[in-house]
This record gives structure tokens, sequence and C-alpha cells, in this order.
């Protein structure tokens, strides 16, 4: 079956993501390599921003897909942490980890970001919209 692409859909949630995006890579470079206090709220919004943004890119494309969005983009961002941590408890020691301030672990925080966002705009510009009432 041959689905139709919406590109507004598409347009609208990809800048979201990509301001998301662009936030949460600032707030990684203003945080640094540094871990204290100072870091913690540029360090929040690293892990934030972007679910955060494409759910409202969502929200702006498809209001009646509010709580599709929601739950999406709520697991985006809570299972992140896992993945990323997982992947970086392969690749670096404990001490390597923590001497570079779990910069690898933020990092892929913003690929994995990246990738599935992407991934949720493809799927949802696949699918036609219909309006308010989708039959």
């Amino acid at each position: 079956m041959l689905h139709k692409f919406d590109l507004r859909t598409f347009a609208i949630m990809l800048t979201a993501l990509a301001l998301g995006l662009a936030w949460a890579f600032y707030n990684l470079n203003l945080a640094g390599g540094v871990r204290n206090d100072a870091t913690v709220r540029p360090l929040v919004w690293v892990v934030f921003a972007s679910p955060f943004a494409l759910a409202l890119g969502w929200l702006l494309a498809r209001r009646h897909e509010a709580a599709l969005a929601a739950f999406c983009c709520f697991c985006l961002y809570f299972f992140t942490f896992f993945v990323a941590q997982r992947i970086e408890s392969l690749l670096l020691t404990t001490s390597e980890a923590a001497a570079t301030g779990h910069q690898l672990h933020f990092q892929l925080v913003l690929a994995i970001h990246a990738l599935g966002g992407f991934g949720f705009i493809v799927w949802r510009a696949r699918e036609v919209h219909h309006g308010a009432n989708p039959s």
C-alpha cells in the first residue's frame, strides 16, 4: 500500500526537533566536561530539550494526537537514559566515564534523541492526516 507523505507534519516536527537538539547541544557545550552544582541545569536541558520540543512540534502539527505525542516523547526521554548508559558502559570503564564527566553518555543522549525523533517524524508524516476526526 502506498502512503501519502504529509510534508507539513514532517516540516513542523523536524523544525521542532532541530530546535530542541540545538538547545540541548548548546547546553552540553555550556556544561563542558565539568560536573558540579552549576552544571546541573544545563545537563537537565540536554536530556529534556529534544523530546519536549518534539512533543510541542507534534502537537502543533497534529493536535488530535496529543496522547500519542505525550506517550512517545516521554518514552524517548525516559528510555534514552538507560540505552545511553548501557552503551557507555560497554565502551568505557567506570573510571574513564567518570573522568570525562560522562561526556559520552550525554553525546549518546543527543544521538538517540536525533535518531528516535527522526523515526517518529517519518512515521507520523507517512500517516495521512484526516483532521480532528480520523476515520
